[in-house]
């Protein structure tokens, strides 16, 4: 009988807890691939921060292992009390990170490759362990720090060795791929998307009410996320038509200041903030809406775009480098970023032809190209491929 792949997976971000939306789609993808055969485990340093002192004091220190549907998650809780200091924060987490591979071989033995999410710092970590154990690792790329230029060339430098030792280098569109492939200066980049949880696609549950029609986005309130554009727009639309209605999902620094946006446009009544919401909580909102909204200056993928489509829900997305891979014309609109007069057009346009959108179709569009199904296939054969097919 042949002994099923292990697969080890060290994210740069990762979630605290099962409904944490935080990097989980790092976690779905985790648990999809045990699903499909795979032996499967995750390290993370959960390095907390002195700002955060309510997190601090209520939150474990030191080892945890947790078996996590069947995925083997071990996790260093420690706190980070040089917050400014790059070059500290780089090699505590590194120095961490190590510690955590040597426990978990000890605990479930050597795995056959290593797959980073996001490279800073779990792509350093990861060259170190394939360096010192022979072990192959891919590395697949979310930050949408280096489309907003945030990455300094220092660190780009520091990071070209980690792409050039990865076995594959994976971007969660075609334009992020693009963009890495110019940044780091080599043709290595390929394009697989994030997946939808098997959950979305098989989700039932109607339209709440037919009296209103409701526009959703959900995603953290700040400035990239462009709410404001999608508020302004949507009262441009729709101020003088009380049955359309806008739901915000998400918490971020930005709250009050959109709610008094909100009123000082005259929709309050028509806008409504759910807060921050947990993923089952995502899904229940989405499900009760005709359509979802993503307005964003900059995103790499845009897992909560799928998501809408698992639930048979058009889109509105803006051109912002990750809704291009995923936006097709017979699941909705694409239209240019930081436009007002794009939006309110797009709002207006898919409320009025929202009947002709199939969403039987929607879902198997969905299915075909980012079900745990599909981009498990896709991530097995890289894993399996002697030498990299992108290189």
């Amino acid at each position: 009988m042949k002994t099923p792949m292990h697969i080890l997976i060290i994210p740069s971000w990762y979630p605290q807890f099962s409904g944490d939306i935080g990097g989980s789609f790092f976690r779905e993808q985790a648990i999809a691939l045990k699903k499909s055969g795979c032996t499967v485990g995750v390290i993370y340093p959960q390095v907390r921060s002195l700002k955060n002192i309510k997190s601090i004091l209520k939150k474990p220190y030191g080892l945890t292992v947790e078996d996590d549907e069947g995925v083997n998650t071990i996790r260093w809780y420690a706190v980070n009390f040089i917050p400014k200091n790059k070059k500290y924060n780089k090699s505590h987490w590194i120095k961490i990170a190590l510690k955590l591979f040597e426990t978990y071989v000890e605990q479930f033995g050597k795995p056959d490759i290593i797959h980073v999410h996001s490279m800073l710092y779990a792509g350093f970590a990861a060259q170190l362990i394939s360096e010192k154990y022979g072990i192959s690792y891919v590395v697949t790329e979310h930050s949408t720090a280096f489309a907003r230029n945030l990455i300094s060339l220092d660190e780009i430098s520091s990071l070209k060795q980690v792409v050039r030792d990865a076995k594959v280098c994976i971007a969660v569109s075609n334009e992020f791929s693009s963009l890495l492939n110019k940044l780091f200066e080599i043709q290595k980049w390929t394009y697989i998307p994030n997946i939808v949880n098997d959950e979305f696609i098989s989700f039932e549950k109607t339209l709440d009410t037919e009296e209103y029609f409701t526009f959703i986005t959900v995603c953290f309130l700040e400035k990239k996320k462009r709410v404001d554009l999608l508020i302004s727009s949507f009262a441009k639309a729709f101020k003088d038509n009380k049955k359309v209605r806008l739901k915000i999902g998400g918490d971020g620094v930005l709250m009050s200041e959109l709610k008094i946006l909100a009123k000082e446009l005259g929709i309050e009544s028509q806008v409504i903030f759910l807060g921050k919401l947990s993923r089952q909580q995502v899904k229940e909102e989405m499900a009760l809406s005709n359509a979802f909204v993503l307005s964003s200056e900059y995103e790499t993928f845009g897992v909560v775009l799928v998501e809408a489509l698992a639930l048979g829900k058009p889109l509105i997305a803006t051109k912002c480098g990750g809704p291009e891979s995923i936006v097709a014309p017979e699941v909705g609109y694409l239209i240019p970023k930081n436009s007002e007069r794009e939006m309110t057009n797009a709002l207006l346009e898919l409320h009025q032809n929202w009947n002709k959108f199939d969403s039987v179709q929607i879902r198997q569009y969905c299915l075909e190209n980012f079900s745990e199904k599909a981009v498990v296939e896709e991530l097995t054969k890289i894993y399996t491929e002697p030498n990299s097919s992108n290189e």
